[in-house]
């Protein structure tokens, strides 16, 4: 019996630890997964719940059903590029074809950090707007995203926020983001993350924690990027010296 990650309902937890076996190559690309009696044993699951998880996989791009056939892996769908331009979230989705979406927003506004308060210390503010959002790509969770900026060039309300933040920023205040300063590492998902992303409490997320400036080189914009290391590739192009 295969164990399932915790705090998640039953059948996103089966579709996580079947998508895991994905990610793993496990099951490769054009293979048949078990059939639904096999999966429920394996996972100690009903089959109702087999198919839920299935369907929900299926509708994530993971697998394909065969009418009469079975249910196979289906081929890679990541979306990729490189780390050398500088483009919005929802360019880089509609650039693979995809639907750029937004499946969540909060705003909070709140004391700047120290460090908040040092790079944004050319707008004099008192407060900051956090915003977190969950971007989706054909309604599929692909990223949470942490945005932090100057509470004056905030939207009112989160549906002023249906399109890239970049996008808003140059056509409501005319501050275009010109250059980004970023850093790479790799954090746990937490429990907010790990919901809105349909994934397992504690899961590698690839996380680009990013300081963007305007066409002055004024920092404008403090963003942390979680991206579900399946759906998301990055590539660097090398120069020796």
């Amino acid at each position: 019996m295969t164990s399932l990650p915790a705090r998640l309902p039953l059948p996103m937890q089966v579709a996580s630890a079947i998508r895991s076996r994905i990610i793993r190559r496990e099951w490769e690309p054009g293979d048949q997964i078990p059939p639904e009696d096999e999966l429920a044993k394996l996972f100690a699951v009903s089959r109702a719940t087999i198919r839920e998880a299935v369907s929900l996989l299926s509708v994530q791009g993971y697998l394909i059903k065969r009418r009469g056939i079975g249910t196979f892996v289906a081929e890679s769908q990541t979306i990729s590029g490189g780390l050398e331009s500088l483009i919005s979230i929802t360019e880089w989705i509609e650039r693979h074809g995809y639907q750029a979406g937004t499946s969540y927003i909060d705003m909070i506004s709140r004391t700047p950090t120290p460090k908040e308060r040092e790079l944004f210390k050319a707008w004099e503010m008192e407060e900051v707007m956090e915003i977190h959002r969950v971007r989706t790509a054909n309604g599929v969770p692909v990223l949470y995203c942490i945005d932090v900026l100057p509470k004056e060039f905030a939207p009112e309300s989160p549906q002023l926020l249906d399109e890239s933040l970049f996008q808003y920023l140059e056509r409501q205040w005319g501050q275009v983001v010109i250059f980004a300063q970023t850093e790479i590492d790799v954090a746990p998902a937490t429990r907010t993350m790990a919901h809105y992303l349909q994934v397992a409490e504690n899961t590698p997320l690839l996380r680009l924690r990013q300081a963007h400036s305007n066409q002055k080189s004024l920092p404008i914009l403090w963003s942390q990027d979680h991206f579900v290391t399946d759906r998301f590739r990055f590539e660097v192009m090398r120069h020796r010296e």
